[in-house]
């Protein structure tokens, strides 16, 4: 056979393996997202998993099963749960405001006495207490904004649970499969570093765990504390300011912007006792952030909050919401495999 002859084969079977896996690659791509978060939910939930498998004799299927209800319950139940509520609440308020009787309380004197703000505040706050439409004309662009806001936001929450409901199912079918599900991690791992295989599994694995409990799980947390504090104060929309809490928690940004203008509508609204328990419910729940989640990302994750924080905002960018729970763990595991690679002893060549 004459090189020629070699050199064309060799062209067509290169052209055939990359039309293979353009083609592969645009056929998974819709699922990318949802299989990434599935495999993270699978190593997060491997040792809850591990245990309960033991309890039930061994049987990973049952186990995989259980598991899978028991997180649909917890995350996703509560989610769905106050999804009515909400609704119930922004169909009350446009009736109200369709009707003419949606009303705003009347401005506390307190709030005069508050610094830079309190007159503005209060004079702005009187005009929509006496005038609520000619306040509303007034701010009409802005509302209309953040009403296009809020709907794609609603719209973007609602698909990112039914993504994740997918997720967590894919997640039980990989942890009853989990004896296959390790020797492919160990076989493609093994192909990419054989001499480290067993140390960029445990990297991988330690990572994946403990940023999505330290971002994560403090943010659920987090949202779920405020939320109970919100709705016994008599906060309403208590479902909408607690995934507030929640979304901005997983972003590395304190939920005190939230928080904080909650607790100015408490004293203004409330007597001085409940206000002053309202705050002191608060306050450690906003330095959870700063306690719980070290420990919880020291169990094997040394990443500054920086790649955590560009982790989250580019998932959300290039993933939308689902991205702000998987961007900030991938970019975590890919800072720690460069740190590794950089810091790696090579032997020389002689």
């Amino acid at each position: 056979m004459t090189t020629d002859k070699i050199t064309t084969d060799n062209i067509i079977r290169f052209g055939l393996v990359a039309l293979i896996v353009v083609w592969s690659i645009t056929i998974i791509a819709p699922f990318v997202s949802v299989l990434l978060w599935a495999v993270i939910i699978a190593i997060s939930a491997y040792p809850a998993f591990f245990w309960l498998s033991g309890k039930l004799g061994d049987r990973s299927g049952l186990a995989a099963t259980v598991l899978v209800f028991l997180l649909l319950a917890l995350l996703v139940g509560p989610i769905a749960g106050s999804l009515p509520s909400f609704a119930d609440s922004i169909h009350s308020l446009a009736e109200k405001f369709r009707s003419g009787t949606l009303t705003v309380p009347v401005a506390s004197e307190n709030i005069r006495q508050w610094p830079l703000i309190g007159e503005p505040l209060y004079a702005l706050w009187q005009e929509a207490a006496t005038n609520l439409s000619q306040v509303l004309d007034k701010f009409r662009p802005q509302l209309k904004g953040a009403g296009v806001v809020l709907l794609g936001s609603i719209a973007a929450a609602t698909l990112a649970i039914l993504q994740f409901v997918v997720a967590v199912i894919i997640a039980g079918v990989i942890l009853a499969h989990h004896h296959r599900a390790i020797q492919l991690a160990k076989k493609l791992v093994g192909r990419i570093v054989p001499e480290s295989q067993e140390r960029f599994l445990a990297l991988i694995e330690n990572t994946v765990r403990g940023v999505t409990m330290g971002v994560v799980g403090v943010a659920v947390a987090q949202a779920i504390l405020a939320g109970i504090g919100f709705a016994v104060i008599g906060i309403p929309a208590v479902a909408f300011w607690a995934f507030a809490c929640l979304v901005l928690a997983i972003l590395q940004i304190s939920i005190v912007l939230v928080v904080a203008p909650i607790a100015i509508y408490v004293f203004s609204s409330h007597e001085l006792l409940p206000a002053l328990l309202f705050v002191a419910w608060n306050v450690p729940i906003l330095a959870l952030d700063n306690i719980l989640k070290p420990i919880l990302m020291g169990r094997g994750v040394d990443a500054p909050m920086l790649v955590i924080f560009i982790g989250a905002i580019g998932g959300l960018i290039s993933f939308g919401f689902l991205g702000l729970f998987f961007g900030a763990v991938v970019l975590v595991i890919a800072y720690d495999l460069m740190i590794f690679w950089l810091d790696e002893e090579r032997t020389p060549e002689p």
